[in-house]
């Protein structure tokens, strides 16, 4: 696609009116999803100041219009893709705006925490399937909002207040804000790093930390768990290997769901690794990155298959895991086909504690057989 991307100026975008086209960078990276309302020119000139692009043939045939205010109101009962898919796009452009005197750093970050955990309160089960359903964002990007919302759903399960949550999924978001293009990079990269990408990396907790009080952020269990959140319960991570108790429990949500999401990503230089090999290793890991209590938590919320995972049942069946079940190997499943006969007309829930809708094996979404909508079996409005 690089090839038809034309660089977009101020002018190539209204205020207030749902984009017309989606939004690249210089790489062809989706940043900005079509119909997503840009709501000031201040935001318009910082997605410009990152290098905002759009395809060729998308602008000639279209141009954004003037949208009255009452037409762009979102319902109240708004399904949590949709959040999370907003708070991706408006994600790309609040880290582009930290050195921005003009902005509210703090605020803005703050904004998109609420609607995480909107889209976790409204149902946590689709919110994790969103790591699995929504695709195509810049990587770097839709990481930190994947990782934000297994924290989220982590430190609820914990009994930890609101008001704290909020300040782990904010480091959650912003915890790699100095090393963001060096994270696309690495995305595509098929060599292995150079000396300077590793010392970048070492260093990218404490020089996020940097651009985050610069940017006025001064919340310190935000800034706490930024710092640590590459750090291991062993005093064996980076930047101060911290040891035991040294260890903040809240930056050990993220440090986990961090890596969980970094290897179940897939890399041009291999290929994802499934769901389960990684439950294995947390297992494995007997309380060498994280305290036992954390990766037991992490296995109880998101099971043996989590939501968003395309599985084949013992009956040939073919479906989506939509929610936990009683037992972490045995979760809901709508089953949305049969092989020899094609797609259901509507989905049919499936409790994979029996044998006869046992899980088979875990499905890859590029599968042939796989020609159903996994987003649409929850059935939210995306209106």
């Amino acid at each position: 696609m690089t090839s038809n991307l034309t660089k977009l100026s101020v002018s190539d975008i209204t205020v207030g009116s749902p984009l017309a086209w989606p939004v690249y960078d210089s790489n062809g990276t989706f940043l900005v999803k079509q119909g997503f309302i840009i709501k000031s020119l201040a935001q318009v000139e910082r997605l410009i100041a990152r290098g905002a692009y759009g395809d060729q043939s998308d602008l000639s045939h279209s141009k954004p219009t003037e949208t009255k205010e009452q037409e762009v109101k979102k319902p109240k009962d708004i399904s949590p893709f949709k959040i999370l898919e907003d708070v991706t796009s408006q994600l790309a452009i609040v880290l582009a705006s930290s050195e921005d005197k003009e902005s509210n750093f703090t605020e803005e970050v703050m904004s998109l925490v609420e609607n995480i955990q909107r889209a976790c309160d409204r149902d946590a089960h689709a919110a994790l399937a969103s790591l699995f359903v929504l695709e195509g964002s810049s990587y770097p990007i839709k990481h930190s909002v994947d990782v934000a919302v297994i924290s989220d759903v982590m430190a609820k399960s914990s009994s930890i207040l609101r008001e704290e949550r909020k300040s782990i999924v904010a480091a959650a978001l912003t915890m790699n804000i100095a090393m963001i293009e060096l994270q696309e990079q690495l995305y595509r990269q098929e060599s292995p790093l150079t000396d300077e990408q590793k010392e970048a990396i070492q260093h990218h907790p404490k020089q996020s930390v940097i651009m985050l009080r610069k940017a006025e952020v001064d919340d310190k269990l935000w800034l706490k768990c930024v710092l640590a959140h590459h750090e291991t319960i062993t005093g064996t991570g980076y930047p101060n290997k911290l040891k035991g108790s040294q260890y903040p429990q809240a930056t050990q949500f993220i440090a986990l769901a961090d890596q969980y999401c970094a290897r179940l990503s897939p890399r041009s230089y291999r290929d994802p690794l499934l769901h389960k090999g990684i439950l294995r290793d947390i297992l494995l890991d007997k309380g060498q990155t994280v305290e036992p209590e954390i990766a037991a938590l992490f296995i109880k919320e998101l099971g043996f298959f989590p939501p968003g995972l395309i599985v084949q049942l013992a009956n040939t069946e073919i479906g989506v895991v939509t929610k936990r079940g009683e037992r972490p190997d045995s979760p809901i499943v709508h089953a949305c086909l049969m092989p020899q006969s094609g797609n259901y007309a509507q989905a049919v829930m499936r409790n994979t504690k029996l044998d006869s809708y046992k899980i088979r094996k875990i499905m890859s979404s590029d599968d042939d057989y796989i020609t159903f909508n996994r987003r649409t079996i929850w059935q939210f409005n995306e209106e």
